[in-house]
């Protein structure tokens, strides 16, 4: 069974490495020291960057506390997960969608929140959400990839994603097909 460790704080990470870990939710705390241990490890890492933002601007339901701890992890985690990234930390898409704070399609904002905090290519974010995060759940044999052997699962959206993610919208969903079968919308022709 693969285990992913929940921990902004270096020491968490640290108890989350020595045990042995699968992969590493948020890691915002991380410290250079801990970036060659999860690089070769190729232990991913999901950044949860959308969450924070939420939480930092406060509002409906946001607690103060949580607000002050999420404003702290945004005020320094971008010099950490950028260099963290340089350093070859692996890093895929996860949300902490709650349908609350973060809304289920939330996904589309975090991803283009990591490619921009990575300074990643739009066809590199998208490696990351799909083939990257396959991998970290144990699956990257049979998904998150086009290829034969794998299960049919799209998303068709208009526009040209893997150039610009700001093409990659709810609003551009067309269609939507699960192991090969049309569960929403309609493929165009």
């Amino acid at each position: 069974m693969l285990v992913a460790a929940h921990s902004h704080t270096a020491a968490g990470i640290e108890i989350a490495l020595d045990e042995g870990a699968d992969s590493i939710e948020h890691a915002t705390g991380m410290t250079p020291g801990q970036f060659g241990r999860l690089a070769d490890g190729r232990i991913p890492v999901a950044p949860t960057l959308l969450i924070n933002d939420v939480l930092a601007a406060g509002g409906a339901g946001v607690r103060p506390d949580a607000q002050r701890k999420a404003a702290a992890i945004i005020a320094g985690r971008a010099p950490v997960l950028r260099a963290a990234g340089d350093a070859g930390v692996r890093f895929v898409l996860g949300t902490d969608a709650n349908g609350r704070f973060v809304r289920h399609g939330g996904q589309l904002d975090e991803l283009r929140r990591m490619s921009e905090a990575f300074g990643w290519t739009a066809s590199r974010a998208l490696v990351a959400a799909t083939a990257d995060a396959a991998a970290a759940i144990g699956m990257g044999d049979s998904l998150g990839r086009v290829a034969p052997g794998f299960a049919p699962d799209l998303v068709i959206v208009r526009g040209r994603p893997w150039l610009d993610l700001a093409a990659l919208t709810t609003d551009s969903i067309v269609a939507v097909i699960c192991r090969g079968r049309l569960v929403a919308g309609a493929v165009p022709r």
